[in-house]
């Protein structure tokens, strides 16, 4: 397993950072469709399906994958109101066709200064016998830009 921890800093409050990641708005700049299940009152639940660009995966997996390559994202929070000072995301990543497990863990806590620190845990696994580690090793730098740029566009500090 790969493991990695990204931290961001934002002036938005939590529910605001939920509420955008659920904007179609935020969807269409990454050229992907979403299912809103359920709001961020109720415990945000969305299932995100976006195309990969080539640079957004290793070579080796641009053979077998073809031009069509999407990674689908499923992520669901508990509820949250408007004026929490916490919240959780969690996204569970699939790339269809790639025998790759990923993980995203993002924690938002409000901090007296009037910031909310961001911070991701993410993990890939592979249980393949023999290639797993590679297929981990050569995935998981590619699945860590992506989550830095969606956190990037969240962080304005």
């Amino acid at each position: 397993m790969q493991r990695a921890t990204l931290k961001r800093r934002t002036t938005m409050w939590p529910a605001e950072i939920l509420d955008r990641i659920a904007d179609e708005q935020t969807s269409r700049a990454d050229e992907a469709t979403v299912s809103i299940h359920s709001s961020r009152a109720e415990g945000l639940s969305l299932t995100a399906s976006m195309p990969l660009s080539g640079n957004q995966m290793p070579t080796s997996a641009q053979r077998f994958l073809g031009s069509d390559a999407r990674v689908i994202q499923h992520m669901r929070s508990a509820p949250a109101a408007e004026t929490a000072a916490a919240a959780n995301l969690n996204i569970d990543a699939e790339f269809p066709g790639v025998p790759l497990d990923v993980k995203v863990e993002i924690t938002l806590l409000r901090q007296d200064d009037g910031f909310t620190d961001v911070q991701a845990v993410i993990e890939t696994a592979c249980s393949l016998p023999l290639v797993g580690r590679v297929i981990e090793s050569g995935a998981h730098p590619h699945v860590e830009d992506m989550i830095t740029a969606s956190l990037d566009r969240l962080a304005d500090v």
